[in-house]
């Protein structure tokens, strides 16, 4: 009888430390709620786009806040994805120029939307 209570005190044990420590490795990686397996230039980059760039890329300002670069379209954007330029500026990579200019860096979800888009061959889609 002894023996059979030790045991089912090692149990009772040994499952609840299990169960403490795998709570404080759910709250030591949470579980990311951010979705990048359908990725499209017209729904998720053109929103990040204009809630994030067109104050200052978008077609009316562009000349004179965005630096010449027009963001309000596929053709406009195209060329600073081609050459590496807009991924390099919103993750703020050393040596470019930081955007968006003035504000909160991009978040790492929607800098992920933008790399997963890239690599997929920035599609206008």
């Amino acid at each position: 009888m002894k023996k059979m209570l030790l045991l089912l005190t090692v149990i009772i044990i040994t499952v609840s430390w299990y169960g403490c420590q795998y709570k404080k490795d759910a709250e030591a990686y949470p579980v990311s709620t951010c979705d990048t397996s359908n990725i499209r230039y017209s729904v998720e980059i053109r929103a990040i786009l204009q809630t994030n760039c067109l104050v200052c890329h978008g077609a009316a300002v562009y000349n004179s806040f965005g630096g010449g670069y027009n963001y309000d379209t596929y053709t406009g954007i195209l060329p600073n994805v081609m050459n590496g330029k807009l991924l390099n500026d919103i993750m703020q990579v050393p040596g470019s120029d930081p955007m968006p200019k003035g504000a909160a860096k991009l978040s790492d979800c929607d800098i992920a939307k933008f790399r997963t888009w890239i690599r997929n061959g920035y599609p206008n889609n």
